[in-house]
């Protein structure tokens, strides 16, 4: 049992990344074995458990000091040291109670940082073990005077233990313990729901372990990093939206903009890293004025997005607020509509937001809209060039410029058109000249850049490569563009009604500035993606989810609605919803009784009629001659023995003194009744009045 609960431990602890999978899946083979080979860990010599105490205890000093400031991931290293250690070595029944403290410390603690689904299951599995591990230590526990209880593992076989356990099972203790489960869990839920919520609005920040954002969602993306992203089917985003019609046409959930671009990478610059255009703070929540009073419906979007996805937030448009579950360190770049948190979270981040819209196109920055307006202009290759010029700057040898210019003079020649004019253009030329494809081919030519080299030879590329060829391109031609990555698209979950994301939609598009407009307008390079036209709306047909899978990651959503954001308004819901049933129920029974009421008084005042009175005669009938059966049981059954003529071993007063004597052998009960019982057994034959009071006394001695 020990053992069983270090596999469950250890199986909690693999959802945290915190350097500690080797020593998890050394502990995970470890308990498998002192499971299933219990005599193998018997003969381990004595000596071993005398030095590994000082070595686990140095090598627990030693992890933390070089781990300083961090101590969590050095807290669980140590823990799972214990547990190794304690399922092991030989053990008392005091540090039996310390597996389960530890086992039980793993299992809370990966379930207080992932706030995972599995978790619910996990502590459901660890409940019964940690319940039947202290029942076997309360049956072997026997007091002080009786000396402590030593197991002789070097003799144990699974056959024999097998077979010991088949021939003591009591069905009585599984039924008992089951209730127990079953008690303990309806408390432990009863509880959850009662415990007052407090808002702290803080975080408890050593709860909050961070992690590294996949390759295609940080501040700098190779080209490839986002195509890798769409081979994981994973989930990324449930949304909770209003309406199904809301998201209609395709939706594109932009997380991040990238304006610098070097040798086949984009990343976000030093300017915008930095004041002024980022501003830092701690907020519970953030407006953004630009929607008029009049198109404030009030509407909430709440989403969900999974750890270790990215550290900025998808806001694919305008909103009105947009709400934390307590106070939060952001970052936010009001001009390119960005927002980031200060880590990337291993587990799930939930945030609300009030009136969201999808936008075609991003408003201008005012920080943006003087530089952007002055164009076209030449910019020199600088490594500290400031934003907005940097969605501007073509940082590649002179040959990549030329060709870029050559495939511009073709598509436009010398007249410069409008921004849309020119991404129709662009769009069109990548279209009739290549084909999406995950794996891209192409010949890398020395000394030229990636994007250009894919454009002069290649035929199949992957969004990355769609989205820098046109950037490269309209900066060449004097157009600003700038890459956003997200995702684009999801599916409807048919079950729980919310949307879904997962990483297999992830994208990388462009956004080019409009200078008619003043905006930055989206444009979708990449075929199979919308249209040509950018200044369409691409209705999409939504996909629905549906079959186990659905299943499956409805559960998930309904563990994050009910039980990851159970706040107090849930509560004073959830007690109003019971008001309103308990209401409800009462007003119903008050009516049903006085409708009996009414019904027994009419019964009664009604003149008396025999055919009223039968039904209740009856079963009055029937009752009496229960009883008088059950008084004279003895006596029908040695009636129906006699007219059988069945054997004497078959005589019912002989079988039920058996009985009493079984029972009475079992409990060890030493009782002068037992001697009665023997001559009703193997004696002469007796009536079933005669001997009422020899089984009445064989039952009080059962009791007592």
């Amino acid at each position: 049992m020990g053992a069983l609960l270090a596999m469950l431990s250890f199986w909690s602890l693999f959802s945290l990344d915190v350097g500690s999978m080797p020593i998890l899946v050394l502990g995970g083979l470890t308990a498998a074995v002192a499971f299933c080979f219990p005599r193998w860990v018997a003969g381990i010599p004595a000596v071993v458990w005398r030095w590994a105490g000082p070595v686990i205890l140095l090598m627990i000093v030693g992890d933390f000091l070089l781990h300083i400031p961090e101590f969590i991931p050095p807290l669980v290293r140590m823990v799972v040291m214990l547990v190794i250690y304690r399922v092991l070595a030989p053990r008392n029944l005091r540090e039996d109670k310390q597996v389960i403290l530890l086992c039980l410390f793993c299992v809370v603690i990966s379930g207080a940082l992932t706030v995972s689904l599995l978790f619910a299951l996990q502590i459901l599995l660890f409940a019964p073990l940690a319940m039947a591990l202290l029942f076997v230590i309360c049956l072997v526990d026997r007091g002080k005077e009786a000396g402590p209880h030593v197991i002789d593992w070097t003799s144990f076989e699974w056959s024999q233990f097998i077979r010991r356990v088949w021939q003591v099972l009591d069905l009585r203790i599984i039924v008992l313990c089951s209730a127990m489960f079953v008690l303990v869990v309806a408390v432990s839920s009863l509880l959850f729901i009662l415990t007052p919520r407090f808002d702290f609005n803080r975080a408890l920040p050593f709860l909050e372990l961070s992690t590294q954002a996949r390759s295609g969602f940080s501040e700098e993306v190779a080209l490839g990093d986002v195509s890798e992203i769409q081979e994981d089917n994973s989930v990324a985003l449930r949304i909770d939206v209003p309406d199904m019609d809301v998201v209609s046409a395709v939706p594109y959930w932009r997380m991040l903009v990238l304006d610098k671009y070097a040798e086949g990478r984009f990343r976000i610059s030093h300017s915008l890293r930095a004041k002024p255009f980022r501003t830092f703070a701690e907020r519970r929540e953030l407006r953004l004025s630009v929607m008029p009073f009049s198109q404030h419906q009030g509407d909430l979007w709440t989403f969900y997005m999974e750890g270790g996805i990215s550290r900025y937030l998808p806001l694919p448009g305008d909103f009105v607020a947009l709400r934390f579950q307590k106070l939060q360190e952001i970052e936010w770049v009001p001009d390119v509509r960005v927002l980031g948190l200060d880590s990337v979270g291993q587990n799930v981040f939930s945030y609300q937001v009030e009136d969201l819209q999808f936008n075609l196109r991003v408003p201008v920055g005012e920080g943006e809209r003087e530089v952007l307006d002055s164009l076209p202009l030449e910019v020199e290759e600088d490594e500290l060039l400031a934003y907005p010029l940097t969605t501007i700057e073509l940082d590649m040898p002179a040959e990549s410029k030329a060709a870029l210019h050559e495939i511009n003079r073709g598509l436009v020649g010398e007249t410069p058109l409008s921004a849309v004019d020119y991404s129709r253009a662009v769009t069109n030329y990548l279209w009739q000249n290549f084909a999406y494809s995950l794996m891209p081919d192409g010949e890398r030519r020395t000394g030229q850049d990636p994007v250009v080299s894919w454009l002069s030879s290649g035929s199949l590329g992957h969004c990355e490569l769609f989205a820098g060829s046109f950037i490269l391109l309209a900066r060449e031609a004097g157009y600003a563009a700038r890459m956003v990555v997200g995702y684009a698209g999801g599916s409807w979950n048919t079950l729980e009604d919310y949307f879904v994301v997962r990483n297999r939609d992830a994208h990388a598009w462009v956004e080019i500035y409009d200078a008619e407009n003043q905006s930055w307008l989206r444009v979708d390079p990449t075929p199979g993606h919308g249209s040509s036209d950018p200044e369409m709306l691409v209705q999409g047909s939504m996909t629905f989810d549906s079959g186990w899978s659905a299943w499956v990651d409805s559960l998930r959503i309904q563990w994050y609605r009910r039980i990851v954001n159970f706040e107090q308004q849930d509560q004073v819901e959830l007690a109003m919803t019971l008001k309103d049933v308990l209401l409800d129920y009462y007003a119903a029974l008050k009516q049903r009784l006085s409708e009996w009421g009414l019904a027994i008084k009419s019964w009664v005042a009604a003149p008396l009629d025999l055919g009223r009175l039968q039904p209740l005669i009856v079963l009055l009938a029937l009752g009496v001659a229960v009883v008088a059966i059950w008084r004279v049981r003895y006596t029908l059954l040695g009636f129906i023995h006699r007219l059988l003529r069945r054997p004497k071993a078959l005589d019912p007063v002989r079988r039920q003194a058996g009985r009493y004597l079984s029972k009475l052998k079992i409990e060890g009960i030493q009782s002068p009744v037992v001697a009665e019982l023997q001559a009703l057994r193997f004696g002469p034959e007796q009536s079933a009045r005669a001997v009422k009071s020899v089984f009445s006394r064989a039952r009080k001695a059962l009791r007592g």
